[in-house]
């Protein structure tokens, strides 16, 4: 974000008119904080928080049409003007859950459902990589220390390294039991 200025940021399109306004309402809205923009990016990457919508459904939040319809509003994120300073993509994932699946807002209050979904956002989270790039494309970077022909710390594929990692154990292992006897 720190390349973005805030001269790129888009302004957020008007609020959704509500079936209640009234001429205070209107004038609320025309009233809108200078950083509106942050705020709802902030609110909306909340929504990547399994915990917080655990929150949200146990304080009934999730079942209120005036929140439902402020989180329609929201679904302006999904716009590539604005999707492209999400840092926490599950949060569009769960908005449209939130709001298409009754169920899973009802879910969302018991703490076994909000640890599966955490969970599954875990191992989202993990396996991403290796779904994106595939297996070797790991790398990591060997100290001196780890010998033999990697001077100055080389850069190797996870193969070579669990390799090498079992070439040192097994010299270890043969030195100890070598002193030993």
């Amino acid at each position: 974000l720190a390349s973005n200025t805030k001269a790129d940021t888009p302004p957020p399109p008007a609020p959704l008119p509500s079936e209640n306004s009234t001429p205070t309402t209107a004038k609320a809205t025309t009233e809108l904080p200078p950083n509106r923009f942050e705020l709802e990016l902030e609110f909306i990457q909340c929504l990547a928080s399994p915990a917080y919508l655990h929150h949200l459904a146990e304080s009934n939040v999730l079942s209120s049409p005036s929140f439902l319809s402020y989180l329609r509003y929201l679904r302006y994120w999904k716009r590539p003007e604005y999707v492209r300073f999400i840092i926490y993509p599950h949060c569009l994932y769960f908005l449209d859950l939130i709001l298409e699946n009754e169920t899973f807002r009802r879910e969302m209050g018991n703490v076994g459902f909000r640890n599966f979904v955490h969970e599954q956002q875990f191992y989202s989270w993990q396996f991403r990589s290796e779904r994106l790039y595939g297996r070797g494309a790991h790398k990591a970077v060997l100290p001196q220390v780890m010998g033999g022909g990697n001077e100055g710390g080389a850069v190797v594929d996870n193969g070579a390294v669990e390799e090498n990692v079992d070439q040192t154990e097994a010299r270890m292992s043969l030195g100890s039991s070598g002193s030993s006897a």
